[in-house]
């Protein structure tokens, strides 16, 4: 008989800011194994970018609007500040150019979170966060693009050991199945917990596994 392989592969991986894990959205879990937790915050991932001609003066603006953003969270309660990555370009930009913008992969981009408090849901915290930044003076040149509110959670690595006792538990499942003579191998254990979202309140929690079944 040839082997049965279940194959378990994910095709999303998480974003992810600082120490926080974003989840993803949409796609099924593809394995077994997983744990539903609330999600702990809401993230809105923010790009500042600067239409300031030249190349000095775009990264002192975008700097400014970001350390005003920092700044005003770190003295709001209930809010956070994660930072992501960072692209400046060296050259300045045309005095000829249509466009005042000068590119659009140029910037600093950032996440604000919020934490979810009890009885909240994604829709009543991401509120707090577009209040927070509708409250923010930022330099003239400078510009903020919204991206997608996503639910979070800090530290997912810390439910490693529940999920791998749900994999054993499947393991034995899979052996009283198919029997003494079948030998069921699993690989991928070393991959890092990964989080999806599950609806407007939980994340799920797994390990992108693979099961192996072989007479």
């Amino acid at each position: 008989m040839k082997p049965v392989v279940i194959a378990l592969f994910l095709l999303c991986s998480n974003a992810f800011g600082g120490s926080v894990f974003i989840a993803y959205v949409g796609g099924n879990i593809p394995v077994n194994a997983s744990i539903d937790i609330n999600a702990e915050y809401v993230a809105l991932p923010i790009t500042v970018t600067s239409d300031a001609r030249q190349a000095s003066e775009r990264a002192s603006l975008i700097r400014q609007a970001q350390s005003t953003i920092q700044t005003a969270a770190a003295a709001t309660p209930g809010i956070e500040y994660e930072q992501g990555a960072i692209s400046l370009s060296p050259r300045d930009r045309s005095s000829f150019s249509i466009s005042k913008s000068y590119g659009r992969g140029e910037g600093s981009r950032f996440y604000v979170l919020s934490k979810l408090e009890s009885g909240e849901d994604i829709y009543t915290t991401s509120q707090k966060i577009y209040s927070f930044i509708r409250s923010i003076t930022i330099p003239d040149d400078t510009g903020l693009s919204l991206g997608e509110t996503s639910l979070a959670i800090d530290s997912p690595a810390s439910y490693r050991s529940q999920l791998l006792t749900k994999i054993s538990e499947e393991l034995q499942d899979y052996k009283s199945i198919f029997g003494a003579d079948y030998r069921v191998k699993v690989s991928g254990l070393e991959s890092p917990v990964l989080v999806k979202e599950k609806n407007h309140r939980q994340v799920t929690l797994f390990i992108d596994y693979r099961i192996e079944i072989n007479e």
